[in-house]
């Protein structure tokens, strides 16, 4: 489970105990655990201030950016924390996250190019296999297709499923720079390519939309008039990954918009529901992962608002899960054997 504890301002998560659950027994070799370094983020880290343009007016910055928004999840986050955490403060005094990001660094060298046209599955418990001279772990019940997205209808147009979860590699000029210095930084799409992706052919009528979003407004209108209409989906809900260290500080403090925030959005959609829907506003609090767009697993945290036995797909994965259809070119990549012990 990776619920450590909810209310109605939102659930504090652990990305790390779901991940070791998955393979605490697995069938040829007695346990494999993440790396418990990628989440010793002790402090905050350091960002630096937006500068705006001279011939920008500021009051057309504020009409381009929500700051209504931002202090809302600022004032949510703060009673969330005050309410339930004050008794689990880290003991642990350290004051830097080198240790993360020297785990996350060597991952990050060792991991393979990105392995494509390969499909599979594993229909038995979660088990550790060789692909290419490396050993890759495979949860219980995934099916994953390494593929372009480009390729989805071909593969998958004949299945329907009650969840379909997105985090795009949405356009940005940062991670632009980024690939030109780095290899860990993604192939970004334009919001019109995400429009296209089959999203409405694959979901079933009873079906829930989730996307991961970035703090663009940009990106944000063009999801709920756009992409979500092509997709016949209807926005529904909008939640906040709130980002902290051990001691339950904010990965970098709530600045200015369009400052870098601690927080990333999860947004919601649905074409008519039967079931629960999602709750508008609420917290997802966790440590993150200090590897690059390791989102935290959402499978406990979905399944109220799913059936029983759901058949759910998650477009644009970097690792799998148990019971899941995995999809896009980089599904395997955090499944290799350096991120586990």
């Amino acid at each position: 489970m990776s619920k450590i504890f909810e209310d109605d301002l939102g659930v504090y998560i652990s990305h790390a105990d779901f991940i070791n659950n998955i393979y605490k027994s697995i069938i040829n070799n007695s346990a494999c655990c993440i790396n418990p370094d990628l989440f010793k983020i002790f402090a905050k880290y350091k960002t630096s201030k937006v500068k705006s343009k001279r011939l920008k007016p500021k009051f057309e910055i504020n009409m381009n950016y929500n700051n209504e928004e931002q202090s809302e999840v600022k004032l949510k986050f703060y009673k969330f924390i005050q309410n339930n955490l004050r008794t689990q403060s880290d003991n642990i005094d350290i004051l830097n996250n080198n240790e993360a990001i020297k785990a996350a660094d060597k991952i990050q060298k060792n991991l393979s190019n990105s392995i494509l046209e390969l499909i599979g599955s594993n229909l038995g418990p979660a088990v550790v296999k060789e692909i290419n001279g490396s050993n890759y772990l495979f949860p219980q019940n995934s099916t994953f297709f390494s593929k372009d997205v480009s390729e989805m209808y071909k593969h998958l147009g004949n299945k329907r499923f009650d969840l379909i979860l997105l985090d795009p590699p949405w356009w940005n000029k940062y991670i632009r720079r980024k690939r030109k210095v780095s290899s860990d930084a993604y192939n970004m799409m334009y919001n019109h390519d995400l429009m296209n992706l089959p999203v409405n052919s694959l979901l079933t009528d009873d079906g829930l939309v989730a996307v991961w979003c970035t703090n663009s407004e940009q990106n944000y209108n063009s999801l709920l008039n756009d992409i979500f209409p092509n997709w016949n989906v209807t926005f529904v809900a909008k939640w906040y990954w709130v980002k902290v260290t051990t001691k339950f500080e904010p990965v970098c403090n709530f600045s200015e918009p369009p400052g870098k925030q601690p927080y990333e959005k999860l947004i919601f959609a649905h074409r008519k529901r039967s079931l629960p829907s999602p709750i508008d506003g609420k917290l997802l609090v966790s440590v993150p992962s200090a590897i690059h767009s390791h989102k935290p697993p959402l499978v406990d945290i979905l399944k109220d608002f799913l059936p029983e036995n759901p058949e759910c797909l998650e477009i644009f994965a970097r690792y799998l899960l148990p019971g899941w259809t995995s999809y896009g070119n980089e599904v395997l990549k955090l499944q290799h054997q350096c991120l586990f012990s």
